[in-house]
């Protein structure tokens, strides 16, 4: 995740004078050691969330795929078509 040290200014410590920083490939910002690690837990907080929130979504999706019926989405379209077909018979009746 982060490169070889070189001496720039950290990200979160400032412009204040310059220390060895390893700059991180995914957001290409320098940070010292200290603030490096924190940046770390923090990436590895949001992965956690990202995580859990697709598993969230695998598990509704199974859900849904098992039984399509109890979609809101789906029982309204069901109702829709069964009115559509009462009111075609009831037009097909009056003629």
């Amino acid at each position: 995740m982060a490169t070889a040290a070189s001496r720039n200014s950290c990200f979160v410590c400032g412009s204040g004078k310059e220390k060895a920083t390893y700059k991180c490939e995914g957001c290409l910002k320098s940070y010292c050691k200290n603030h490096l690690q924190d940046h770390q837990k923090e990436l590895e907080l949001q992965l956690d969330e990202i995580e859990n929130e697709r598993n969230i979504f695998r598990q509704t999706l199974s859900e849904q795929i098992k039984q399509p019926n109890k979609h809101q989405l789906i029982q309204q379209i069901n109702e829709w078509e069964q009115r559509s077909i009462k009111k075609i018979e009831e037009t097909a009746e009056e003629k």
